[in-house]
């Protein structure tokens, strides 16, 4: 049933399907990517041994050379830290996996949880996608949208060790406030908006900018009537998001009125909003958007060369994206390693803070989905085929069946791990019983 409006850049109507409909999970992975798997004891690797070898001396001279630029270091921080350092090892607690008929035992230790750790963060990645999948709405249409600021507001909000936290919800307010405009709707109309604030550019520089995916139409939530919208002004939406965010800093007093006045000057095409179609039939294109939304700091791979005499580490970052054939072009960067983890630290978010935020339609759905699934969340079984080419990581290598699994608490773990060394042998990353030996004949 369709309603013609006055404005001809939308037609809305009302929707006779449930706009919110469970579909197929969406994977963060890549079929290209996809290698054998072969089960790890530990979480080792390059990036984590930075911090295990560097980080007694970064902290004894973080004070000297770098509080005045990032300023001190919260307990919390130095906490996640320390669980980084810890993780993998077996005295936190494992999952003990086992044939039942080859007695072949694998073991896999338990996240450590730290926003710091590079593994672990995967499989957070690896969760929040199928979230994600629950949540948007295959029947709406939506944009990848990129709020940015000019580098010289960036280098101020830096000099005053401001949190831009608040971006993410000035980023909302100036979407959702020009789609009203367009259609002419009230406040009962909503777009579905999920938001990530990234504190860093690719380089580890202070660049905060937000991601979001947001509908393209507007809904309202209390008859589902649908005001689809055929326009968008690109070009307004930057002024939009310029006079919002300076208004926001001059009231908090962050601005003075000559800096507020400088920053509308000197800006008169406004701040970059970078605004991109998703296809929500295509799996691949979701993968793109939602490494946007998830993606941390840093990936291990990025790390090039670690010189030891030096003090430096060296790795590659994307430098730039081809808008029409989405080419990218990467550099290197060499820094100190004590400035490295300096800015890991000082990127990461504050305790309890949550990554992702949602606003207008999808506010509701995202509380009542993630009830749903408290039972339902992503297993490292799951994590690990959406990663691998394996069918079934808990089967066994031998008989192929299904392992039994049993968890082992942290006051049970060092028995536990005596017993593996013990009486297993490990081959391939699993636990093959040792064969004992007969005893000798009787004379």
């Amino acid at each position: 049933m369709y309603f013609f409006g006055n404005n001809s850049y939308f037609q809305p109507f009302l929707i006779r399907e449930r706009i919110f409909s469970l579909r197929f999970p969406i994977f963060i992975s890549s079929k290209k990517a996809k290698r054998s798997y072969t089960p790890a004891l530990t979480r080792e690797s390059e990036y984590k041994a930075l911090w295990q070898k560097h980080f007694n001396s970064f902290i004894a001279s973080y004070s000297e050379r770098f509080e005045s630029k990032f300023g001190k270091i919260p307990n919390w921080k130095l906490a996640e830290a320390e669980k980084l350092l810890t993780c993998g090892r077996f005295n936190r607690g494992f999952v003990w996996n086992e044939c039942h008929d080859c007695k072949i035992v694998l073991a896999v230790p338990f996240s450590c949880k730290s926003r710091l750790c590079l593994s672990c963060y995967r499989k957070k990645l690896f969760g929040w996608s199928i979230h994600l999948s629950r949540i948007l709405s295959a029947e709406l249409p939506h944009y990848h949208i990129v709020f940015t600021l000019p580098r010289r507001l960036n280098e101020l909000l830096f000099q005053r060790l401001v949190n831009p936290r608040f971006l993410n919800g000035l980023a909302a307010k100036t979407y959702t406030k020009r789609l009203r405009a367009i259609s002419k709707a009230d406040k009962n109309f909503k777009p579905g908006i999920l938001s990530t604030l990234h504190e860093a550019g690719n380089h580890l520089n202070f660049n905060p900018h937000i991601h979001a995916i947001a509908t393209r139409d507007l809904v309202n939530t209390t008859s589902d009537e649908i005001k689809e919208i055929f326009f968008m002004p690109y070009k307004t939406m930057r002024f939009d998001w310029q006079r919002t965010v300076c208004k926001y800093l001059l009231r908090k007093k962050i601005l003075s009125k000559e800096e507020y006045t400088f920053f509308m000057k000197s800006y008169p095409r406004g701040f970059h909003v970078y605004f991109e179609k998703i296809n929500m039939a295509e799996s691949d294109s979701i993968y793109r958007i939602a490494q946007y939304i998830a993606f941390g700091l840093f990936h291990s791979s990025q790390i090039q060369k670690v010189d030891t005499n030096k003090q430096t580490l060296t790795f590659r970052y994307r430098s730039n994206v081809e808008s029409i054939t989405k080419e990218k072009s990467y550099q290197s960067l060499t820094m100190p390693i004590d400035e490295f983890l300096a800015r890991m630290l000082f990127f990461l978010p504050n305790k309890h803070e949550k990554s992702v935020r949602y606003y207008g339609i999808y506010v509701r759905p995202s509380r009542k989905i993630k009830l749903q699934s408290q039972a339902q969340k992503s297993t490292w079984a799951e994590a690990i085929k959406s990663s691998f080419d394996v069918k079934d990581p808990l089967a066994c290598p031998v008989c192929k069946n299904g392992m039994i699994s049993k968890i082992i608490y942290s006051f049970q773990a060092s028995n536990k791990e005596k017993e593996l060394k013990k009486k297993y042998a490990l081959i391939d990353g699993y636990f093959y019983q040792k064969r004992s030996r007969d005893p000798p004949d009787a004379f």
